[in-house]
């Protein structure tokens, strides 16, 4: 049980948009702010989370 909490937090700064070029998903880490990948199939990615607009405070 302790393995899947540790990836969890791992990808935790992991996040997902919507390219509105290709229609495609790209990955995005928040931490380096570098893409990590797209992908060639339609559809979101499983398991990662969509990006929102943050909240300024």
């Amino acid at each position: 049980m302790a393995a899947k909490t540790s990836t969890r937090r791992r990808q935790r700064d992991v996040v997902q948009v919507k390219n509105p070029r290709s229609g495609r998903y790209v990955k995005i880490d928040r931490n380096a702010g570098m893409i990590l990948s797209h992908k060639k199939s339609p559809g979101p990615y499983k398991g990662v989370p969509i990006a929102r607009a943050r909240k300024n405070r």
